[in-house]
């Protein structure tokens, strides 16, 4: 039984220092949900069976330790320099050879896109879109090599020790109290807003979170002593971030299921 809680827990490990977190995650697609139309409903039911958007939202991270997906571990994040402008980001982002999140992101729309592909493989694409949305608005998902996105980087936060990613991934969000559905509720954009948020385009996204992320790397060196105040004002970053994913995704499923989903019938 120990060595089963043992390989649970380096489990939960890895999934916390890979994504927004099992809360994070949540919510952007509990928030997508409230704002998908008709036919992108439809066309997630179709492709997801019984499985909801926030059901398979931590999906792409939960199938890493799966030898079929082994290959994906670099489609979460996208590791960059400090100090790019953001026509040297675009740049450096089209350019990167090592896969990353953004041309996952890519292959995956197209893939959404083919006609040709399967029902199955176009369900598969469709989870990693849900995936890697909230992903590109975790600050820490675009940041550096050297420090694996903060995550050898060693803060105190509330008398507690962490590291910079994980503060970001779910310590922040955590702190609040607040229920998944909670925080899903606490979306009030305007439709103007939601109209403009919905017009960025993906690689927008990740320079809001690389401009953030150099912020927090500025403000949060090696051996930070956090508290209250850190938290009050960063809370509100993590929490509109979560909710420009959310508009975000559901902005793209409704221009991806416009006219439905089509897939190669299988014999």
């Amino acid at each position: 039984m120990k060595k089963y809680l043992t390989i649970f827990a380096l489990f939960l490990t890895s999934i916390t220092l890979i994504s927004w977190g099992f809360k994070g995650h949540k919510t952007v697609a509990s928030i997508a949900d409230r704002h998908l139309k008709p036919e992108a409903k439809a066309a997630v039911k179709d492709l997801l069976g019984n499985e909801s958007i926030q059901d398979v939202s931590t999906w792409a991270d939960e199938v890493r330790s799966q030898a079929e997906y082994k290959n994906t571990g670099n489609w979460h994040f996208i590791n960059l320099p400090l100090g790019l402008s953001r026509g040297q980001l675009k740049d450096s982002v089209e350019n990167l050879k090592e896969e990353n999140l953004f041309q996952a992101y890519n292959d995956m729309i197209a893939q959404i896109k083919d006609p040709n592909l399967s029902k199955a493989k176009k369900a598969v694409a469709l989870k990693f879109i849900i995936h890697l949305i909230g992903d590109a608005h975790q600050p820490m998902h675009i940041s550096r090599a050297e420090d694996k996105g903060g995550n050898t980087i060693q803060v105190q936060f509330m008398g507690k020790g962490t590291n910079l990613h994980t503060l970001w991934d779910s310590k922040l969000i955590d702190y609040q109290n607040l229920t998944i559905e909670q925080m899903a509720e606490n979306d009030s954009v305007s439709k103007r807003q939601i109209r403009k948020w919905q017009r960025a385009k993906p690689l927008q996204w990740i320079y809001e979170s690389y401009q953030i992320s150099s912020q927090i790397y500025a403000n949060t060196p090696s051996g930070s002593i956090l508290g209250e105040d850190y938290y009050k004002t960063n809370i509100g970053i993590a929490n509109q971030r979560m909710e420009m994913a959310g508009i975000r995704l559901a902005g793209v499923l409704n221009k991806l299921f416009k006219h439905g989903v089509s897939y190669a019938k299988e014999n």
